[in-house]
């Protein structure tokens, strides 16, 4: 379908309505990582209307659909600009089940308890959680903007507060967790020295690798052997334990001498 129709109709029609328009979107471009330069300035308006409908009370299922439709979209540097803002990272990070506030407030991004649900609901939210980080990795990834304004919204003390719950996370939530604090901790030199000095995150970091890793310590500076008979590391244990390691390689180089180079060379 056209963008110009999805636009015009986006803003009139019901919650469904937005989410089968939406799709048809999705199908088309699933795959697309290269964009037509001519609809820019449509792309940036389907970004903002996105973002206007997660700003709403909206079901989990909806917020999936419009949550995939961004990821797509945050592929093109170009067009990030509503979402690079205060609100539009905020937004995201809601849906990262990190929220806004410090005592109250609204201005930075920290880990979100909720009361647990149903195991149906538990699996709507955990897929619209990872479909949120995703987003985010690709937009601090792509966009200054949204660099500086995961600073301003103190997004890595929310990151670590999700690094706290390591031992009951889903695999994909750990992952892209542990994948936006190696973006945001290899294209910020000020928030490497805070993840270092104030919120503890070599620590974290550790210790989520002794617990993926399955390290059991025989003493201060001696762990137990491995089991020669244990099966091989699950893939999606290897996964984060490479993530986990990206990350903590950020925090442990010196950021004096060249500037460092970072391993992310493709959106997701």
């Amino acid at each position: 379908m056209d963008l110009n129709v999805i636009l015009s109709q986006l803003e009139t029609v019901g919650e469904e309505d937005v989410e089968e328009l939406l799709r048809q979107y999705i199908r088309k471009n699933r795959h697309t990582f290269s964009f037509d330069p001519k609809e820019e300035s449509l792309r940036i308006k389907l970004c903002q209307s996105v973002l206007s409908v997660l700003g709403r009370q909206v079901k989990p299922g909806c917020q999936k659909t419009c949550l995939e439709t961004l990821r797509i979209l945050s592929r093109d540097k170009r067009v990030l600009a509503p979402v690079a803002t205060r609100e539009g990272m905020l937004i995201l990070g809601g849906m990262a089940r990190m929220k806004a506030g410090r005592d109250g407030g609204n201005n930075r991004i920290v880990s979100r308890e909720d009361a647990p649900s149903e195991e149906e609901e538990e699996e709507e939210e955990r897929v619209v959680v990872v479909e949120a980080l995703k987003c985010l990795c690709n937009v601090v990834y792509n966009s200054p903007a949204a660099q500086q304004v995961s600073v301003d919204v103190q997004l890595a003390d929310g990151l670590c507060a999700t690094l706290r719950t390591a031992r009951t996370w889903h695999h994909e939530v750990g992952l892209f967790t542990l994948r936006l604090l190696f973006l945001v901790s290899a294209l910020r030199a000020d928030v490497r020295g805070v993840l270092r000095r104030e919120l503890r995150a070599v620590a974290l970091l550790t210790e989520v690798l002794e617990h993926t890793l399955g390290v059991s310590w025989v003493g201060p500076y001696e762990c137990a052997r491995p089991d020669p008979q244990a099966v091989a590391m699950p893939a999606e244990d290897n996964e984060r334990t490479m993530e986990a390691l990206k990350a903590l390689f950020n925090l442990t180089l010196s950021d004096t001498g060249e500037k460092r180079r970072h391993d992310c060379k493709c959106c997701i």
